[in-house]
């Protein structure tokens, strides 16, 4: 799709254009107060729908056509600037409902409109100069590509997680906060004993729950009877942790208590080795079956430490 299409010169092709750039603005500006990724969603559909912020501002500027009333320089920053305060608008009224402010989504919005102004024949500028021209055009496809990349990197990186049974995580990634919520870094020889190598630390508060969530895991555990897990605990006393997972119909429904698997260790000091069976965790919900092939979310939580603790996980992998 190039500048010709974007802007055509027939009065015929341009009110076609018109009419098509506004019908996109009419029926994405709803997406951006209704429906999209929740919590529990994955990381690939997050970024996915990330993509809807340059296109909805590029439809936008073709709906507008800000190149009718002022050029040059001029155009590109009202224009950036009339995006950057839509955004803010459009940022603070999802903070009402439910969804936090994102600056990159700030950016985003202006990866549209610097397209469609970049692609512009002139870009607006009362006299062409190619190279200054194509410079630009080049530049702002750079900061397009960015989320796209981004997606591609993220879907590769979610068929490696699926594809990483019997293992639940790859405790070699340099990056454990791409796939766990809560204070979690990599593992040391200081924390962590015969566990250094391939582990991670999680940090512990004094808070009313504290501890660290695997969300971003392989969802299928049918056929495995086990679930193996080893826990290092540097302190010389014993920490009261439990384990919960949750399936996909848990989160999207209730949340209820009893409609998820939770279990109670007391981890010593020293090396801990859990094997948890899997037909407990399957029958934990009382009016259900827990969706084996759905799993969503794996969490190890304290309740109520009287003071900061450190646990290391070295091991988080299914067995038959």
């Amino acid at each position: 799709m190039g500048p010709h299409f974007l802007f055509p010169k027939t009065i015929r092709q341009r009110r076609l254009l018109f009419w098509l750039a506004l019908a996109g603005v009419l029926c994405l500006f709803p997406l951006f107060f209704v429906g999209g990724p929740g919590w529990s969603d994955g990381p690939l559909y997050q970024a996915v729908w990330n993509l809807g912020h340059p296109i909805f501002f590029a439809l936008l500027t073709l709906t507008v056509r800000p190149w009718r009333f002022v050029s040059g320089w001029r155009l590109w920053a009202l224009a950036s600037t009339v995006v950057i305060v839509l955004g803010l608008g459009i940022e603070f009224v999802q903070s009402f409902t439910g969804r936090g402010i994102d600056a990159r989504d700030m950016f985003r919005n202006l990866t549209g409109l610097w397209a469609v102004l970049a692609l512009q024949p002139r870009l607006g500028f009362r006299q062409p100069y190619p190279a200054r021209d194509w410079l630009l055009r080049a530049l702002v496809a750079g900061l397009l590509a960015i989320d796209p990349v981004a997606v591609t990197g993220i879907a590769i990186q979610q068929f490696q997680v699926s594809r990483g049974l019997p293992e639940l995580y790859d405790f070699q990634h340099g990056h454990p906060e791409r796939f766990w919520r809560g204070n979690v870094s990599r593992g040391s020889e200081a924390d962590c004993g015969p566990l250094a190598e391939n582990a991670i630390t999680i940090a512990l508060t004094t808070r009313r729950y504290s501890g660290a969530s695997l969300d971003n895991l392989p969802a299928d555990w049918r056929g495995y009877d086990t679930l193996a897990v080893a826990l290092w605990n540097p302190q010389s006393y014993a920490i009261a942790l439990t384990l919960r997972i949750n399936d996909m119909s848990h989160e999207q429904g209730s949340s209820q208590f009893r409609d998820r698997f939770n279990r109670n260790f007391e981890i010593r000091p020293g090396l801990n080795r859990i094997y948890q069976d899997l037909e407990e965790v399957a029958t934990a919900p009382k009016d259900r079956r827990m969706d084996m092939d759905e799993i969503r979310r794996l969490m190890f939580f304290t309740t109520d430490l009287s003071q900061p603790a450190r646990l290391c996980l070295g091991e988080l992998s299914l067995r038959d």
